[in-house]
């Protein structure tokens, strides 16, 4: 046992260990924190096992005693200069008092001297992962009393779980914090985006003011449109993976014959290629629907399917779209930007299926899923 560590703790010195100990406590932020059902059950099941009146929770700070939880004190807090616990932090792990007053560590405690006229102690340490003890789960009574095996191991044990419920909380409250920072960093990132995508929009309008060929400076700006509408989903996804029926839901609602275009599958996360892959594809496929295909005419629908399938090496993605009820199809006789960018697929290496059935268009996109994940 360390020669400074009882005068840093009984008589307040603040040495490098102590300072360490107070931090490490401190990082859990448990001081003065409410009760709880989950410590609550700790003592109460501490105090019914070893058959003693008092149990506590207890939580060793700079010159007091914090009681997170407590059976048969009716107070939250003592000082800590007749503390049993403040010289059980200073064991290894377990102290056992049988009978106070034959010990001459708290004979002279007026806990002992006076009421409640203590006498018996035991306390398991509540140790860090770094190895600094910061309180206890202990047991006292009025009458000297001997421990079995198994009460000990059962102090034992529910100081390891308390242990673990503060480890537990810390980690808790560590992930809400990064969250509101990312999320505080993708509002940010979002608005810079999207000035962004503006200023380029803008500069389009300008540059391309003389254009005679309007329709294709509308498909530009279009295409925008539906690259800002996937970045959206993707901040609202941390950057990580956006499930693909809201990349769909995203992309179809910047259409005004969505309502015609039936959308069915299972859940599944797409990197950020994927989303944006898929969003502009998507994109690509309504705007020639509504202007050559299915959508075209009142009647026509278009059925928007995916599934995953098993493949040679893992799973797959398979992306069907489906055109019926429209005028007849005729492959292109050329390949514009949009054509080029949905023969890129998923992930941007292939993997497409076009048929043009007289019937409708017949579309297929396939790609591992591992790579639509990752991707």
């Amino acid at each position: 046992m360390d020669g400074v560590r009882p005068n840093a703790i009984t008589d307040g010195a603040m040495n490098g260990s102590e300072a360490a100990r107070l931090a490490a406590l401190a990082g859990y932020r448990i001081l003065d924190t409410p009760r709880e059902r989950d410590f609550d059950d700790v003592a109460a099941l501490a105090s019914e096992i070893c058959g003693t009146p008092i149990a506590v929770v207890n939580l060793i700070a700079d010159g007091r005693q914090f009681f997170k939880a407590e059976v048969g004190l009716g107070v939250r807090e003592t000082p800590l200069e007749t503390s049993f616990c403040a010289k059980a932090i200073l064991e290894e792990d377990f102290l056992v008092v049988p009978d106070a007053t034959q010990d001459a560590r708290f004979r002279g405690n007026p806990l002992v001297t006076g009421e409640p006229g203590l006498r018996f102690y035991a306390g398991a340490l509540l140790k860090t992962q770094d190895g600094h003890a910061i309180g206890t789960v202990c047991v006292l009574d009025v009458v000297p009393h001997e421990l079995t095996g198994l009460q000990e191991r059962t102090l034992r044990v529910l100081a390891r779980q308390v242990m673990k419920q503060l480890e537990l909380r810390r980690a808790v409250e560590e992930r809400d914090r990064a969250q509101a920072q990312q999320r505080v960093l993708n509002e940010e990132l979002s608005h810079r985006l999207k000035n962004t995508l503006s200023l380029v929009q803008a500069l389009a309008t300008q540059t391309l003011k003389g254009v005679a060929e309007r329709d294709a400076v509308a498909a530009f700006e279009r295409r925008l449109f539906a690259l800002s509408k996937a970045h959206d989903v993707l901040l609202q996804e941390d950057w990580t993976a956006a499930p693909i029926s809201t990349v769909v839901g995203g992309v179809l609602s910047l259409h005004d014959d969505a309502s015609r275009i039936e959308a069915s599958g299972p859940e599944v996360d797409l990197g950020p290629k994927a989303t944006l892959s898929l969003s502009m594809i998507l994109h690509e496929m309504a705007t020639n629907a509504a202007k050559y295909g299915a959508l075209s005419d009142e009647a026509g629908r278009v059925s928007l399917s995916w599934t995953v399938e098993p493949g040679d090496d893992g799973p797959v993605l398979a992306v069907t779209w489906d055109e019926r009820g429209g005028p007849p199809v005729t492959q292109p006789q050329r390949r514009g930007f949009g054509s080029r960018l949905i023969r890129t697929g998923l992930t941007g290496s292939g993997g497409v299926d076009l048929r043009y059935n007289p019937e409708g268009l017949h579309a297929e996109f396939r790609a591992p899923l591992s790579m639509v994940r990752s991707s």
